[in-house]
């Protein structure tokens, strides 16, 4: 008998004798909005919740626009188009609660803030019920980006923004008219072209690191440091019907996969800010004093209390911030 003849039909028959693989329980969707190059947070967490399910959940994640419309996310869970969605509650138009869990001009600036409103005070649990009278399950926030001034020239107080154009939308628009500054509305893709060009003078867009992406920083180099918001919050959601078809193991291991997104997106983000600014703005960042600061609270506020208007959970959850700006020292 050849020796090396025999080999390879014994391998064969290993092989044939081990298990299958286990097909994937429940095969889900999941679509972000953001971009491809930054959908790591995504993928992380469809990662660990194959591994910690033991392969029962597959779950396939796509970015912004790859299936439907950012705008569109919420009904597209709710549909069961996909499965599962991270989006922003300022583009959901089916609530009102979405603008203000995506984070309000000087609600909250910093992590502690955040997860003091959210879970201290109750803010998840009024989104919690808003978003399921439309029919998805709100799995909980997930901190996004600071957001902070982008400018050709030093911003150092409220001051020195009276005499610049400065590009910015919604309720952050409406604050800083409330202080005397001069806002303009134009879409992320007019932006850099406006800096560049001089149209503008600055710019409420993003953190550090979204300025070095887009290029922005070429057309305003000086970054002020203190947030007007930190952090933008996103909101994660699932369908119903999928929800409720998982065993109670594997709820749980998602809403841990959820709890585990929501500091590592900011988490990483952040580490990319800080590079950011010792590369880009190391000697051209400014930042507000505490006054300036109460000044923009108390602008925010009637920003807030317009917003509050829209419906009864807005009203407590506008209360809800109230409570925090005034233990931060803001108001």
């Amino acid at each position: 008998m050849n020796l090396f003849t025999t080999i390879p039909g014994a391998i064969a028959l290993a092989i044939l004798a081990l298990p299958a693989m286990a097909e994937a329980e429940f095969k889900l969707k999941m679509q972000s909005y953001y971009p491809s190059a930054m959908l790591n947070a995504e993928t992380t967490f469809a990662e660990t919740i194959n591994r910690e399910s033991d392969g029962r959940i597959e779950i396939q994640t796509f970015s912004g626009g790859e299936l439907v419309p950012t705008s569109q996310i919420l009904n597209a869970v709710r549909t069961g188009t996909i499965d599962l969605g991270r989006g922003i509650g300022q583009l959901f138009t089916e609530t009102p609660i979405g603008a203000i869990e995506a984070g309000m001009p000087m609600a909250w600036t910093s992590v502690e803030e955040a997860n003091r409103v959210f879970f201290d005070l109750g803010l998840r649990d009024i989104v919690a019920e808003e978003y399921s009278k439309h029919g998805v399950n709100y799995l909980g926030p997930v901190w996004a980006a600071p957001y902070h001034f982008l400018s050709k020239r030093p911003i150092k107080s409220i001051e020195d923004m009276r005499s610049m154009k400065i590009r910015a939308v919604g309720a952050s628009a409406k604050m800083l008219a409330e202080v005397g500054v001069q806002t303009v509305s134009m879409p992320p893709e007019d932006i850099y072209l406006a800096l560049t060009t001089g149209q503008i003078d600055g710019v409420l867009y993003g953190s550090a690191f979204e300025y070095k992406e887009t290029k922005y920083y070429e057309g305003g180099r000086f970054f002020n440091t203190t947030p007007v918001l930190d952090p933008i919050t996103d909101a994660l959601v699932i369908n119903p019907d999928v929800w409720n078809s998982l065993p109670a193991d594997l709820q749980t291991i998602v809403q841990n996969a959820a709890d585990e997104m929501r500091s590592g997106y900011y988490d990483w983000i952040t580490e990319r800010d800080a590079e950011a600014i010792q590369e880009l703005f190391k000697n051209t960042s400014t930042s507000f004093s505490e006054e300036d600061m109460r000044i923009m609270t108390e602008a925010a506020v009637k920003v807030w209390e317009e917003e509050a208007k829209r419906s009864p959970a807005n009203a407590k959850a506008v209360e809800i911030i109230m409570e925090n700006a005034k233990a931060a020292g803001r108001l």
